[in-house]
């Protein structure tokens, strides 16, 4: 018997040492009773043929576990595999699993505690195992196995029967499956984690006690190590193992922390993405239509008519503008427009700014209509309800019809829907109005509450509940035109919220890079290799004033600032551009109008002191500066004045001052209007004023450079049918440290210069 204890406790200490091989959780507990019977022969060998080495090994275990209990240490500490970071890292990594593991494991107990304590009800508790496991009996299983199978079945069921996505549904069956085993599985991991933490905190103010227990231990796995190598080469006659096997890698553990960060990340996003979003526009709070009708039952029915004939009306223009969201539809197809032309591209937002402005009417019509209501049947003796709830009915399915319809119809289209989710100041047109689309046919509680109403439009329209005179019968004739795309959007609910769960998560993954991209870009662009003197450039002041003498509102700026790492990154010798607007009375005679806070920056003064002259797309965004700091700052630039009427300047200038606040766009999409670049500022202030020639793809996008405008003015020369003609061109003498005036030969020539500075001081 003291051998067979004997053989344990060798188990128990040199078990550590197996862990360490390398061997997996699911491998080391299959091979656990194995090493316990390998460690008794082995032993059993050694009393036979060398008793002295079994009696020194006891001695040694027992100066061990000595040593062990006068340091209060926790045998688990140093023998079993704990799957920490050494030192308090282990502790982040404790704090860490604690968390990201709690949702799912809080998950698991709460679905899984009843099925549990039902079957111990029945069947009692299970017997414990020789290695310490819980052993069950076959009655356990059966009963086990129905009791979870019937429990979880009723709560998948339960979903189903509340009118959830078959996804949902799927969704619910998984997690029930997976987090029962994992919360059992997080039970253990955190009893494992306390002992460790709190024995290795406490080993923390006995450092010199711990470490003669550690060298102990090594003695003891010594001698271990020198009779399982004679076991294996006197019974087995195999050769030895190496001395030292290669340990586990710190790597593993904190790759273990990664795929659980990982997955109950992925987690909690996806649940967080698939929750249902309030619909933007419905306004909140309960229906005053009830308290209407008792406070003043004519004025009620006077403005219940007035609302149905205005849903109508409403109807009436959102065919007209699908029927034009269709022909703009092909004619993009087809390649004869796109979003790059600012025609286009208003067109497109004057659209939507139409339908968002009837969508909020009908919202409010909705809201105020529906009531409290929620019965299918309206009683016979309450016409006005009836007539009530068919406004709102019809006001909502027109809106899902033609929600339907924008969605459906660009869905697939990756661009067009960017383009619908992008904000614009100009024609105050909110970020997300695509997304805001899919939130809504998305929504599963207004979604059950539209499949409510249907079922009561129904029963109301067989029962002939609804009058038949105008606006009445029409309102019922046209919920009855959009019900096929009522039914669609009903039936492809489930499928839709999870494309529209994974494109949101998509969208949380993006963030934070779209974050850093201009913090990282605005570090790069500030890099120079060569510093200047603070606010100086080559050009000099006088040179400026000059400038400034021949300069006129619409003027366009071709600059360039040596020795800056972005000019490396920017094609061509020319890396900027910008726009003369000139002052407040110029721009006034030229019959520039704008928003009155835009006008009211204009007339503002930079910090030191120098009055705004000069609109530009920055790393900052697209600002107003001096043109002592635009064309001061730099060391060349090229003056190339649009040939043009007052009128067609006046309206170039009064688009040009509508971006005015607007973001640098470090994406460089020129398809886009709510962040611009330089160059794509000139674009949209002259786009379909100027005839600007096609863009070039520049890493797979289409974009205009800064040089383009100088090959447009150069082309234009060339063939005798100028758009742009030369004002100035001041080229920079970089060993002089100066700039001097140059010809149009030589702006000619910077077409094929190099972008890189050094190869442009001879």
């Amino acid at each position: 018997f003291e051998k067979t204890l004997l053989a344990r406790r060798i188990g128990e200490v040199y078990w550590l040492r197996v862990r360490d091989t390398g061997l997996g959780q699911e491998q080391a507990a299959a091979i656990r009773g194995e090493l316990d019977s390998k460690i008794a022969q082995c032993v059993n060998h050694f009393q036979r043929t060398a008793p002295d080495e079994v009696v020194q090994l006891e001695k040694a275990l027992r100066h061990y576990d000595r040593l062990r209990e006068a340091a209060g240490i926790d045998r688990r500490l140093l023998e079993e595999p704990s799957r920490l970071l050494p030192g308090i890292l282990g502790h982040v990594q404790a704090v860490a699993e604690a968390v990201l593991g709690a949702i799912p494991a809080l998950l698991g107990f709460l679905t899984g505690f009843i099925p549990y304590y039902a079957t111990r009800a029945v069947v009692g508790r299970s017997s414990t195992s020789a290695d310490g496991g819980p052993e069950l009996t076959l009655k356990q299983w059966f009963v086990g196995a129905l009791v979870f199978s019937a429990f979880y079945g009723g709560l998948v069921g339960l979903v189903a029967w509340l009118q959830y996505s078959t996804a949902a549904s799927v969704a619910l069956a998984v997690l029930l499956i997976t987090t029962g085993p994992f919360t059992l599985a997080y039970a253990r991991r955190m009893r494992t984690i306390v002992a460790h933490l709190g024995d290795r905190t406490a080993s923390w103010f006995k450092l010199e006690a711990v470490a003669r227990v550690r060298e102990a231990q090594d003695e003891l796995v010594g001698r271990l190590d020198v009779l399982r190598n004679r076991y294996r080469e006197e019974v087995h006659g195999w050769d030895p193992l190496p001395a030292h096997f290669k340990r586990r890698s710190t790597w593993a553990a904190l790759a273990r922390v990664s795929a659980i960060g990982v997955a109950t990340t992925g987690a909690v996003m996806f649940i967080m993405a698939y929750m249902d979003r309030p619909v933007q526009g419905l306004p909140l709070g309960t229906s005053p239509w009830e308290a209407i009708r008792a406070s003043d039952p004519v004025g009620a029915q006077r403005d219940l008519l007035r609302d149905a004939e205005g849903v109508l009306q409403a109807a009436r223009q959102l065919d007209l503008m699908q029927a034009g969201m269709a022909d703009l539809r092909a004619d993009f197809l087809r390649g004869e427009r796109n979003f790059l032309t600012q025609q286009d591209h208003d067109e497109t937002r004057a659209l939507l700014v139409a339908y968002l402005d009837i969508r909020s009417a009908l919202l409010k019509t909705i809201w105020l209509y529906r009531g409290d209501y929620t019965g299918v049947e309206i009683p016979a003796d309450d016409p006005p309800e009836a007539r009530a709830f068919l406004t709102a009915y019809t006001a909502a399915v027109i809106l899902v019809e033609k929600a339907w319809l924008i969605f459906d119809t660009f869905n697939d289209d990756p661009t067009t829907r960017e383009q619908l989710d992008r904000a614009d100041l100009t024609w105050g047109i909110p970020a997300g109005t695509f997304s805001m689309l899919e939130s809504s046919l998305s929504n599963r509680s207004v979604m059950a509450e539209l499949q409510v109403a249907v079922h009561r439009f129904d029963a109301i329209r067989a029962a002939a509940g609804f009058p038949e005179e105008t606006p009445w019968g029409d309102l019922a004739a046209q919920a009855e035109l959009s019900r096929p795309a009522v039914d669609a959007t009903l039936d492809e609910i489930g499928m839709r919220n999870l494309r529209r769960t994974f494109r949101q998560m998509a969208r949380q993954i993006r963030d934070p890079v779209d974050e850093l991209t201009p913090v990282i870009s605005l570090a790069v662009s500030r890099f120079r290799f060569r510093e200047r003197p603070p606010h100086q450039g080559l050009i000099s002041s006088a040179q400026v004033d000059d400038l400034r003498a021949v300069l006129r509102p619409g003027d366009i700026l071709i600059e360039r600032r040596n020795w800056f790492i972005s000019n490396t990154l920017m094609p061509g010798f020319w890396p900027h551009a910008a726009l003369y607007l000139g002052s407040y009375e110029e721009l006034l005679e030229l019959g520039v109008t704008a928003d009155p806070g835009t006008i009211s920056a204009f007339q503002g003064q930079n910090e030191r002191g120098h009055q705004f002259a000069v609109v530009e797309a920055i790393g900052e965004g697209v600002i107003y500066t001096s043109l002592e700091q635009s064309v001061g700052e730099a060391d060349a630039v090229a003056v190339l004045r649009p040939l043009l009427s007052d009128e067609e300047l006046g309206d170039a200038l009064s688009r040009a001052l509508s971006h005015w606040g607007k973001e640098y766009d470090f994406d460089f999409d020129f398809t886009t209007t709510d962040r611009l670049v330089c160059t794509e500022l000139i674009f949209r202030t002259y786009d379909g004023i100027l005839e600007i020639p096609p863009m070039d793809t520049i890493m797979g996008k289409p974009r205009i450079a800064a040089g383009d405008f100088v090959r447009m003015w150069a082309d234009g020369r060339a063939s005798g049918t100028p758009q742009l003609e030369l004002v100035r061109f001041l080229n920079f003498d970089e060993p002089a440290g100066t700039s001097v005036e140059a010809d149009a030969e030589t702006l000619v020539a910077t077409l094929d210069r190099s972008r890189f500075t050094l190869l442009n001081l001879n």
